[in-house]
């Protein structure tokens, strides 16, 4: 009885560090509706305020002191957006 029980929880763990090496949810992007005032240097957001074209989303990002913010409309379709419940802001 206590080898089935052993056994029962090691594949147990092991489902669960599986499930854990699936999901990667670095590789989500988040979609803003507004572009943040302050930014890091060199981080990338994506904004969704109706500033480019149909099915397309604005890339922002961050630069160092006295430079621009570099931007560009980019495809919904090239992002990974995470899933959340609710609405994305």
């Amino acid at each position: 009885m206590k080898v089935a029980s052993v056994s029962c929880k090691m594949a147990g763990l092991g489902a669960f560090l599986t499930a854990l090496f699936i999901a990667q949810p670095c590789v989500a992007q988040k979609l803003h509706s507004y572009e943040p005032l302050m930014m890091d240097p060199y981080s990338t957001i994506y904004v969704d305020d109706g500033s480019c074209s149909a099915g397309k989303v604005l890339k922002v990002q961050g630069a160092p002191r006295n430079h621009r913010r570099k931007k560009s409309c980019v495809p919904l379709s090239d992002l990974q957006i995470g899933v959340r419940s609710g609405s994305a802001k």
